[in-house]
């Protein structure tokens, strides 16, 4: 087994740390990001907050334009909800999921020009 001395683990720790918290540094940069238990970049095609979600989420698509198909899977892959969402440039779409059990859900959003993003949902009532 290799070891490592405790002075490179840490050097390493704090590079992370700091390239993280940089605004502008890179990719991933804590200025664009969402608060919450489940963080997500601001500036992606889809964000859905609140996570998790007690009765209400809401879904925007800052990334998108034009019709889109929103669906939400149970764990099992049984689909529970599905939606058209007409344009959805600058558009805000809010679900109610107070008949929802607690559990993880997947949502899907699917344009027919092939665009197919998902992300984890956690209903937690």
């Amino acid at each position: 087994m290799k070891t490592m001395k405790t002075g490179s683990i840490l050097a390493a720790v704090v590079m992370v740390m700091s390239t993280a918290t940089v605004a502008g540094s890179g990719q991933y940069t804590t200025s664009g990001w969402t608060e919450g238990q489940y963080a997500q970049q601001a500036d992606a095609p889809v964000v859905i907050y609140p996570n998790p979600v007690i009765d209400q989420v809401n879904i925007t698509f800052p990334g998108l334009q034009g019709d889109a198909t929103v669906s939400i899977f149970a764990g099992d892959g049984r689909l529970m909800r599905s939606i058209q969402v007409g344009e959805t440039r600058d558009a805000r779409t809010v679900l109610n999921l107070g008949g929802m059990a607690n559990g993880v859900y997947l949502v899907r959003v699917v344009q027919p020009s092939g665009f197919d993003y998902a992300r984890r949902l956690v209903v937690a009532k």
